[in-house]
């Protein structure tokens, strides 16, 4: 049910670092896209600290905030107020998920608590107030995590293989003891079912009124490209896998169209080296932090999109490329297979399979016919599951059964 109720409610969401962008920032931006309709709710968006030198927070090794302890910080990000809430003791990124009673402070009078997360630790800081609590999460700090710790050495491996296992714990935790817990693949609702949880598969949704195929009759300019989103510093984006592909694709293919990685952080320099040693750094762009518009821009060129990431609990540029008209080729990393429906609306490959990846993109710049259907598929598709209205509604619903059940 979302119908309207006569008295006022308050929703908080909570996020960490709302003026990030990636996954998490999307998953806030969707649903602030869905409740802005709802005139009887009111929406407060708390932010909490996530970086070890954040300036709200009380730091070890800065003595001018140990007297003064952490605070809060009215702060504005993608047009949109909040309060941003630090932490005691910073650098220490359990107690960054700790409870304090400055963030009690600011949840006291909110009715219903949202919070929007990568993991579910996050949920940890607003247990126990006495309000309904819902957390939407993508994977697991031990998953999420795997591929770095496993390359950190020494003292800072170390300690960052502790906090880890830290953090595991508070996932734990806060799958056992919020009142919904909202997840977007497969493996995260089982996880969370067997500890108890009560589990509603909930995966973002994308704004069709912006994301959405070039007209027919106003054609992007220039040539197609084989497009690639994401933040590539991030080794579990895994941006070697891609570049194997797109050469054994380009490989005796003059004609190939180009690469371009798009994202807020470009591949490492061991990328460009090996990019530079093929030859194929001509034939590659990278678009540092695109706007919306140029990233709709690059999504509507492309002939493909290529996700080859080690784990995604999601893929939010997936449905973002499909709702653009670009067929998708992704590796089997969690998420991706939820999203795409394989030989359908895209394509799924094995996680580092490259020569897999890069003979589906030849399949697809070889068969017209199949790339257009597939196109179709996906339209459908985002329309059907994906799209604002679809999406939301599982959210309204459960946001009107806690807070009737509050009443």
């Amino acid at each position: 049910m979302t119908g309207r109720r006569e008295m006022r409610s308050t929703l908080a969401m909570v996020v960490p670092s709302f003026n990030d962008v990636g996954g998490v920032g999307a998953v806030a931006d969707f649903l602030l896209r869905v409740l802005s309709a709802r005139t009887d709710l009111t929406i407060r968006i708390i932010s909490l600290a996530t970086w070890a030198r954040d300036p709200a927070s009380q730091l070890i090794l800065d003595p001018r905030t140990w007297a003064r302890g952490p605070v809060t910080l009215a702060k504005t990000a993608r047009g949109r107020d909040y309060l941003h809430v630090g932490a005691a003791l910073g650098e220490i990124e359990i107690l960054r998920v700790a409870p304090r009673p400055l963030l009690a402070r600011a949840l006291a009078d909110c009715d219903l608590i949202q919070v929007v997360a990568g993991v579910p630790a996050w949920a940890t800081p607003v247990l126990g107030l006495g309000k309904p609590v819902l957390v939407q999460a993508a994977t697991l700090t031990a998953v999420e995590r795997r591929a770095r710790d496993g390359a950190s050495v020494g003292p800072r491996g170390a300690w960052r293989r502790a906090m880890t296992r830290a953090m595991d714990r508070m996932d734990e935790r806060a799958l056992r003891a919020v009142d919904v817990v909202q997840v977007e693949n497969s493996w995260m609702q089982a996880h969370a079912a067997a500890r108890g949880a009560r589990v509603v598969q909930a995966p973002p949704g994308v704004d069709t009124t912006l994301y959405h195929p070039a007209p027919a009759d106003h054609p992007r300019p220039g040539p197609p490209h084989v497009l690639a989103v994401g933040r590539f510093s991030d080794p579990r984006k895994n941006p070697m896998m891609l570049l194997e592909a797109y050469g054994a694709f380009a490989a005796g293919r003059p004609d190939a169209p180009k690469l371009v990685l798009a994202g807020a952080t470009p591949p490492p320099p061991a990328f460009w080296a090996k990019a530079r040693a093929a030859g194929l750094a001509p034939h590659i762009r990278f678009v540092e932090a695109p706007s919306v518009e140029a990233l709709i821009a690059l999504y509507q060129k492309a002939s493909c999109l290529l996700l080859s990431s080690e784990e995604e609990g999601f893929g939010m540029v997936l449905i973002e490329a499909m709702a653009c008209g670009a067929p998708v080729i992704a590796t089997r990393c969690g998420g991706p297979e939820g999203v795409i429906s394989d030989g359908v609306d895209g394509f799924l490959v094995d996680r580092g399979d490259a020569a897999a990846m890069a003979a589906r993109l030849a399949q697809l710049h070889a068969n017209p016919d199949l790339a257009s259907s597939m196109r179709l598929a996906a339209l459908a598709k985002v329309g059907a599951r994906y799209s604002d209205a679809a999406a939301g509604r599982a959210y309204l619903d459960l946001y009107d059964e806690l807070l009737d059940r509050g009443r």
